[in-house]
């Protein structure tokens, strides 16, 4: 006999308003969930920019290793070709490679992130382009299988033959500026999820090659804007109604507005030595605004003012909700000098914000602000020095906060009521209010899923106060873990998009939003309720958690013994805390219509989310 659990439900007692903006999702190129996944281009390190990284764990930026051809490029030379990378000319960045045929052929190879390969599909166009200087008498690319034993399409690109000169004159080393962008198509006669793209030169001459390109052919908006396809409508799918972007990528040196300028130029990345700004702010701002979502978006916290106004006029083409965060994480982890952070250092931060977001929201009044201030409950000096410094200027003060076990929702609770019961402190009438935009976590399994669970019955307590909450990270290479951030919620290969469980339990939170929190309580420790409703009070829905792993029979006290019809339960299960989705079975751990048997026995299964519609 299963233990019987009362879940007690009180539709009269209004507890707090639910913000629809609750349900979010972040994403930063922490583990190539940008470049190497939502970004279109197929190719990994374009620009032969990339050395081999060695790895650091748990939770740290990753250090540069010797030169190379970039990292994700082989170098294939016959009949006295030779293939080198250059150091003395690079159309962006800080190197080239060079083809060198001699009579024979030099020809460079990339199998996209990681050497997965370049997923090709028959018949399916795929289109890109590269840089070219100098001339060959004979350059075309081609997808190929893997080891190049078969060729699925090829095309010719045209180089510019050298002028004629004095034959006593040497023709003069290209420099930057000397370039050509060649675009080209290409249509895989077969289908190959991993194969490669091929950069061949023959007969005389040299060429440089560099800022190499190459996408699925776009179908629809978001292809155009330069977004895999499959891991949009994947998101999309997913039903979030908030997108935050930045996080630690936010505190490169290099990560500036005038290097997102649209523009695929690389850049020196907190994460990877390498970055590419081909999918950077502006891109994500139109992704926001095609999805029709609000969004958060981080600019770095030093950033030149001039820069940051003609970026926020350039906002001024959006029409829906868009907060600029000032930074990432400021002052732990990423002061000056690195170490315990100051005083100094937090005042130093605070006028970065006086500086920007007064010269931004002139010329932009629409748009909100966020702080980056780290909360720190440890250092609360700074703390009430860094409220007092920003009070007036940001609408909200981002709270990061973690989310690895299902009693999360604990320590969520704490921050937000130490947050709140300090601001309301130094200014009763503060207009400041708090946001989520990063809920982070080591794991993506069941127990993830249960966690965010929890984070979020935290959040709807917290009602209008708090924005959002916003796992991270949105997306992420199937078994990519270079630093510890195992947590994302939409994984891919080349070939697939898949929602592991936290992605999911997001999905069901959204797609049932009820705009009140109204009381909730169940008899048995362990076993939580989060009851809403809507404002007319015609229907409500129950969020129920079973961390056990023993299944739990359920019974339902509505106050005043008023009965309500179950119209639907849906229930996301797990054979254990730490499963997950894996590729060859990414649906084994999905939501799941139980209505009917709820209806007749409501059982919460062992590890499981449910939630429960009621009329």
């Amino acid at each position: 006999m299963n233990e019987v659990v009362t879940v007690s439900v009180d539709m009269s007692d209004v507890r707090a308003e639910v913000p629809r903006t609750l349900y979010g999702t972040g994403m930063e190129d922490v583990n190539h969930e940008i470049y190497g996944g939502l970004d279109a281009q197929r190719l990994y390190d374009e620009s032969f920019e990339e050395t081999i990284p060695p790895q650091v764990f748990p939770h740290g930026p990753i250090g540069t290793g010797g030169k190379e051809c970039g990292r994700q490029w082989t170098e294939e030379v016959s009949g006295g070709g030779e293939a080198a990378p250059d150091d003395t000319v690079a159309h962006w960045g800080r190197r080239s490679e060079r083809l060198s045929p001699n009579g024979g052929t030099a020809a460079v190879a990339n199998r996209g992130l990681n050497g997965w390969g370049v997923h090709c599909r028959a018949g399916r166009r795929m289109v890109g382009h590269l840089f070219v200087s100098g001339h060959v008498d004979s350059l075309e690319v081609a997808l190929q299988s893997r080891d190049g034993a078969r060729t699925y399409a090829t095309a010719n690109v045209a180089t510019t033959p050298p002028p004629v000169r004095d034959c006593k004159v040497p023709s003069p080393h290209p420099v930057a500026g000397e370039w050509s962008k060649v675009s080209f198509s290409l249509c895989p006669d077969a289908a190959d999820p991993a194969g490669r793209f091929l950069i061949r030169a023959s007969g005389a001459g040299t060429v440089w090659i560099d800022d190499a390109y190459l996408a699925d052919e776009p179908t629809d908006d978001f292809g155009r804007l330069g977004c895999r396809e499959d891991i949009a409508a994947a998101l999309r799918a997913q039903g979030v109604t908030f997108l935050r972007w930045g996080g630690s990528m936010a505190n490169s040196p290099d990560y500036l507005l005038r290097n997102m300028d649209g523009g695929r130029r690389p850049y020196e990345g907190f994460w990877f030595k390498t970055s590419s700004a081909g999918f950077g702010v502006r891109e994500f701002a139109r992704m926001s605004d095609l999805m029709g979502m609000p969004c958060a978006l981080s600019i770095h916290a030093y950033d030149a003012t001039d820069d940051a106004v003609a970026f926020a006029e350039w906002l001024r083409g959006f029409d829906g909700f868009v907060c600029v965060q000032i930074g990432n994480e400021e002052c732990a982890g990423f002061t000056p000098a690195g170490g315990e952070p100051t005083i100094a250092d937090t005042r130093r931060y605070c006028e970065q914000v006086r500086r920007l977001v007064p010269a931004m929201r002139a010329a932009n009044p629409r748009l909100a602000f966020a702080s980056a201030m780290m909360w720190m409950p440890d250092h609360m000096d700074l703390m009430e020095e860094a409220f007092r410094l920003t009070d007036g200027f940001v609408e909200y003060w981002d709270l990061h906060v973690r989310a690895d076990d299902t009693d999360a929702a604990l320590g969520v609770r704490e921050t937000i009521r130490n947050f709140r019961e300090m601001i309301r402190r130094l200014n009763p009438n503060t207009s400041m209010k708090a946001a989520i935009f990063e809920e982070n976590s080591s794991i993506h399994d069941m127990r993830r899923a249960l966690a965010h669970v929890g984070v979020l019955e935290a959040a709807r307590e917290a009602g209008d106060f708090l924005l959002t909450s916003c796992p991270a990270n949105a997306f992420q290479p199937w078994n990519q873990n270079d630093n510890g951030w195992d947590q994302g919620q939409i994984f891919f290969t080349p070939n697939k998009v898949w929602l592991q469980p936290c992605g999911w339990a997001q999905q069901m939170a959204a797609a049932s939003h009820r705009g009140l929190l109204v009381a909730g309580r169940t008899d048995a420790a362990g076993i939580t309720v989060s009851a809403t409703c809507d404002r007319e009070g015609c229907s409500a829905v129950l969020h129920l958690a079973n961390p056990t792993g023993v299944a739990k029979r359920l019974v339902f006290d509505f106050a005043g013994g008023v009965r309500h019809e179950l119209l639907k339960a849906t229930s996301l299960s797990a054979p254990a805390l730490e499963a997950d989705n894996p590729p060859d079975d990414p649906n084994r751990i999905s939501p799941k219509d139980v209505t009917e048997p709820f209806r007749a026995n409501p059982v919460l299964l062992p590890f499981s989310y449910t939630v429960v519609e009621f009329r």
